[in-house]
């Protein structure tokens, strides 16, 4: 290592974390080493102002270019994604050039990251790069496709996803119906469209009435009915899901067997649809499922209890804000907040010098949100 440069990053190491620095003046000198291309020292001043000012949005900014010029484009995503989340805006000319290259990208982890990205930024210039994912080889990332592209609401939407029914992954079939649930109004005047288009194809037009069940017609809902017999717990507990919100309460029961599933995605699912239904009398079985194994199921066992709102969930959401994950402490913290805990601005408050960016990010909403003044 040559002696100047360790020199020069200790210098601006010194410069971001000394108490009396003007973050102003540092954040200027880090936006010159990356016009400069002196990405060395720009990745240890911007970390350094990262760790000491973890809420500043300017910071994040100069986070995504930096690994976006590095090349490091999962961490340039997840910083963009961040960024969205904690202002509420975002640079768009700046969204697309990362997000554009992340989607040209070999590694399969960030083109998936790209693309759930893009539905939450819902950018236009990214649309068809959405709908192009559809076609993918990788069930991932045709999943994550048919979960961004409803949240560019678009009148197309609907008749784009009608095929996406007949994916022969299950996993890409319940997330089908879950996007469905979200299409509203607007989805079943194309849907209509679609069926027109596509009334040869007796498969395409089978799944299109099992979308107007979920979107509610409720005379639809034999086709539905259909999916319990399935040979996958996934599609067995969206389908359940799905009827229950069409007023078929007795297939709650179905729904929270998916807890008790092999199938990981099964109990992710079960999880998730237990909270958006507000299902409280199995608050304890989902409670339960806090020590599982699987990060994504602890996840979703946070969510659930928040969104069920009964404060007897702030046990099992207490243990997981000490979760080993990091998308499970960032998650709880949310949850927490929706119980409506006394001590939620105290957790928060600890949570801002977390190791990860999302829990702080995670913890700055919670106090932003509660109008507490932060540290």
């Amino acid at each position: 290592m040559r002696p100047g440069w360790f020199l020069s990053c200790c210098a601006l190491a010194l410069l971001a974390a000394g108490c009396k620095t003007d973050n102003v003046t540092a954040k200027k000198k880090a936006a010159r080493l990356l016009d400069a291309t002196r990405y060395d020292s720009a990745d240890v001043l911007v970390n350094a102002l990262a760790r000491r000012c973890p809420y500043d949005t300017g910071v994040l900014r100069l986070q995504v270019q930096l690994y976006s010029a590095e090349r490091r484009l999962r961490e340039a995503t997840d910083a963009l994604r961040r960024h969205d989340s904690l202002v509420g805006a975002h640079d768009s000319s700046l969204a697309v050039t990362v997000l554009m290259s992340a989607l040209k990208n070999g590694d399969e982890q960030v083109v998936v990251c790209a693309i759930g990205a893009c539905g939450e930024l819902a950018l236009a210039p990214l649309f068809t790069s959405v709908r192009s994912a559809l076609d993918d080889r990788s069930p991932y990332t045709r999943c994550v496709a048919v979960y961004a592209l409803p949240r560019y609401n678009r009148d197309s939407t609907a008749f784009l996803l009608v095929p996406m029914m007949l994916d022969d992954n299950p996993v890409v079939r319940a997330e089908m119906l879950k996007s469905a649930a979200r299409l509203g109004d607007t989805a079943m005047l194309q849907l209509t469209r679609a069926l027109g288009y596509l009334e040869t194809n007796d498969y395409v037009i089978w799944n299109y009435m099992v979308m107007c069940a979920v979107l509610g017609n409720g005379g639809m809902a034999d086709r539905v009915r259909r999916e319990l017999n399935g040979k996958h717990d996934v599609l067995r507990t969206e389908a359940a899901a799905a009827l229950v919100r069409l007023g078929e309460k007795q297939r709650l029961p179905t729904v929270a067997a998916g807890l008790r599933s092999s199938e990981e995605s099964a109990r992710e699912a079960a999880a998730n649809a237990l909270g958006d239904l507000h299902a409280t009398e199995y608050l304890d079985s989902l409670a339960n499922c806090a020590l599982d194994s699987v990060e994504p199921v602890r996840e979703a066992v946070a969510y659930g209890l928040g969104e069920m709102g009964d404060a007897r969930g702030a046990g099992a959401v207490r243990k997981l804000l000490t979760d080993h994950e990091a998308a499970v402490r960032a998650r709880a913290l949310i949850a927490f907040a929706r119980l409506k805990q006394p001590d939620v601005d105290q957790i928060a408050t600890a949570a801002l010098v977390d190791s990860s960016c999302a829990v702080r990010a995670s913890a700055v909403a919670v106090l932003l949100a509660a109008g507490t003044k932060i540290p």
